[in-house]
């Protein structure tokens, strides 16, 4: 026997019971699955009234966790949440990390970047570019991301420095 379709409501409870979702990626999930428009847009609107839907919660979290975990940086940040559907302003206002979270960002950028390098990059100049480069690419401003690497392979060149002399 064959079991009934289930709505879009319910569909959507589905897919929030797993995780939170932004609105438009819960819409294009339930497009996927062939659900009328207008019955979408009224089971979203269903889940928002009740606190399941919620851009501006869900994208706090996610700047959070991207930022702490992935390394990425608000530039990047606010770039993925326009592209999730939050608006610009909110998207700009969210993505500004406190100074604290913006250090755990880039501590994590950094960790990531070092495992792919090679020993010694902070002697090459073109690895350094490399670097600061890469950070750029996750979000960073440019005068942060130089700063960064040379505050890093400063630090790292007095500590060869420190070994050789031993």
């Amino acid at each position: 026997m064959k079991r009934p379709r289930k709505s879009a409501y319910q569909t959507a409870l589905d897919l929030l019971s797993r995780r939170d979702h932004f609105r438009r990626e819960l819409e294009q999930k339930l497009s996927r699955k062939d659900f009328p428009r207008e019955e979408i847009v009224d089971a979203i609107d269903r889940c928002a009234a009740i606190g399941l839907v919620d851009d501006l919660k869900v994208a706090k979290r996610f700047v959070e966790v991207r930022a702490s975990n992935r390394g990425w940086g608000p530039h990047r940040l606010a770039a993925e949440l326009k592209h999730r559907g939050v608006a610009s302003a909110d998207a700009e206002e969210i993505s500004r990390l406190p100074p604290d979270v913006a250090e755990e960002a880039m501590a994590a950028a950094i960790r990531k970047l070092q495992i792919r390098a090679p020993d010694e990059w902070w002697r090459d100049g073109q690895r350094r570019a490399r670097m600061v480069s890469s950070l750029i690419t996750r979000g960073f401003e440019a005068d942060r991301a130089i700063a960064a690497v040379e505050k890093l392979a400063a630090s790292r060149e007095n500590h060869s420095h420190g070994l050789d002399d031993q």
